[in-house]
């Protein structure tokens, strides 16, 4: 038996500064300060100096606020992250931080460490505007041709298809009838443009997407192979092909976790989604 590709299908809600001075004034003051940074540096060792993480982050994607307490998000927009707790935040996924003087919380999948973001733009530059925008090919749905349906998962369901003599996997979104058809328009672009930005050999690729309701979908590449749990369970693999597997599925993540534009955390690993 051959190693084949194996392939990995992803997809995969402020806090208000308290004010300065209420500490008192003078010497004793300037003391329980100084003492309060020494505790906090104590604390969070490595944080400051060039091995610490940058505060500032990047919006790679645009995000429009649905309400007071949260930011607005324009690509190449520098946001100072302040808290990555979800009990800030109030939401798994959401981080708090400042952009143009104002203190709110954001999806954290929107926005890419500034350092990263510039090295990928522009060797050496700090101008975040140089980030290319991400063209997605539009496809008609008349020309899909759905066949038995493979997956079903939290997006929607997973057919088999065709698409101008290409066999393809198409996501199809699920609708919630409580909500507005062009959030959920917007919800799939937006799904549709994290998967254009990842290039990995072990990662299913985006074809293009269809965005004229009702037929709202993702076109994506098609593992013939099928789920790997399916495979496991249909004959014996020899230890050398299982180990080339893992090692490929093991590679696909960590370009998912450390090298991607968009670092993405998978949450959901397991043989029925590794193809």
């Amino acid at each position: 038996m051959e190693p084949s590709r194996a392939l990995l299908g992803c997809l995969a809600s402020a806090a208000d500064a308290a004010p300065p001075g209420e500490n008192g004034t003078g010497a004793g003051a300037e003391e329980e300060e100084e003492e309060e940074e020494e505790a906090a540096a104590a604390a969070a060792p490595g944080e400051l100096g060039s091995e610490a993480p940058l505060p500032y982050w990047t919006a790679v994607f645009e995000y429009e606020a649905a309400g007071e307490d949260e930011l607005t998000l324009r690509l190449g927009d520098v946001v100072e992250v302040l808290s990555k707790d979800s009990q800030v935040s109030g939401d798994e996924g959401w981080w708090t931080g400042q952009l143009n003087q104002r203190v709110g919380i954001f999806p954290s999948n929107y926005v890419t460490p500034r350092s990263a973001f510039s090295s990928r733009c522009q060797p050496g530059g700090e101008d975040p505007s140089c980030y290319p925008p991400i063209q997605l090919l539009e496809i008609d749905f008349a020309e899909l041709t759905l066949e038995e349906i493979i997956g079903i998962g939290g997006f929607g369901k997973v057919y088999r298809a065709f698409w101008i003599g290409d066999e393809v996997a198409v996501k199809a979104a699920r609708h919630d009838p409580d909500e507005d058809i062009s959030q959920t328009i917007e919800n799939v672009r937006q799904e549709a443009k994290l998967f254009a930005m990842l290039k990995h050999p072990n990662i299913i690729a985006l074809r293009g997407v269809c965005l004229k309701e009702p037929n709202l979908c993702l076109v994506m590449e098609f593992a013939r192979g099928g789920p790997l749990n399916r495979v496991l369970s249909g004959k014996r693999i020899p230890p050398d092909i299982l180990v080339n597997w893992a090692v490929q599925i093991a590679r696909g993540m960590n370009y998912l976790h450390d090298e991607a534009i968009v670092p993405i955390i998978h949450r959901d690993l397991k043989s029925s989604n590794s193809e």
